[in-house]
């Protein structure tokens, strides 16, 4: 495929229409890959499968083969099409894509993937933030207890206002990565917040779900504070399992398939 001409600023798409609607007034390059991203994600190709050639993908989205060029260098960039000479476009496997994206997360929602991401990342979150947590009340200098100890009372504020819940439960995890002194975690934990503020929203919708949780972000906070390592990760189990739990029922996942909680 050869390299197209950047797209103009002012160049726009006034109609194209994803996911049941239109899509917001933005450059014609990025509503095209919006388009194909989505069709990508939901499966519209067949997985691994070929796109439509240049020409007949361009009049198909009514746009110039420029633009489509232009548009397939991000899908590219994001890990999910591959271009090759005289073999076209090809959708790569799905291991390949740049899953933490927040634009391909963003797709993986529209295309009704949301529960699925989720649940993946609490089982992600269940193996690694106990031992976090544990790390933290071993190495946690006064300074950085000190933000957990207020990322914690910033969180206990939020009862009664929902729409404060995600980014400030974001905080309190981040605060206590950090606290861990291993750059690994605290780099992963940074990776994966756009997919955890995603999951803490589905698993604290229904009323009460935020509440029984609070009370162990506390307890846990005053374990890491007195630097009790072993109470930490204990109670961070507990903590990450609640939403696990809740999200394995919810994509009705056998019991005997899911991560098993220490007693």
């Amino acid at each position: 495929m050869k390299q197209g001409r950047p797209v103009a600023a002012e160049e726009r798409a006034p109609s194209m229409a994803v996911a049941g609607g239109k899509l917001p007034r933005r450059s014609l390059h990025e509503q095209v890959v919006e388009e194909i991203g989505l069709r990508i994600v939901r499966g519209d190709f067949g997985e691994a499968g070929m796109l439509p050639t240049e020409p007949r993908l361009a009049a198909e989205l009514g746009v110039s083969r420029n633009v489509l060029r232009e548009a397939v260098k991000v899908l590219i960039s994001k890990g999910l099409v591959d271009v090759r000479p005289k073999s076209g476009m090809r959708i790569r496997p799905q291991n390949d894509w740049t899953l933490l994206d927040r634009q391909v997360l963003n797709w993986f929602d529209l295309a009704g993937q949301r529960l699925h991401h989720s649940f993946d990342l609490v089982e992600f979150r269940l193996i690694v933030e106990p031992k976090a947590a544990y790390l933290a009340a071993l190495r946690a200098t006064a300074a950085e207890k000190r933000v957990i100890d207020e990322a914690c009372a910033a969180l206990e504020l939020c009862v009664g206002h929902p729409d404060w819940v995600a980014e400030r439960d974001l905080a309190f995890h981040h605060s206590i990565l950090a606290a861990s002194h291993n750059v690994i975690l605290n780099h992963l934990g940074r990776l994966v917040s756009s997919l955890m503020q995603i999951q803490v929203l589905i698993t604290t919708d229904r009323p009460g779900s935020f509440e029984r949780g609070l009370p162990l972000h506390r307890q846990m906070t005053d374990a890491i504070l007195a630097g009790n390592a072993e109470r930490a990760e204990q109670v961070a189990r507990r903590l990450v399992q609640m939403p696990y739990e809740d999200l394995g029922a919810r994509m009705r996942l056998k019991p005997a398939r899911r991560l098993k909680p220490r007693r």
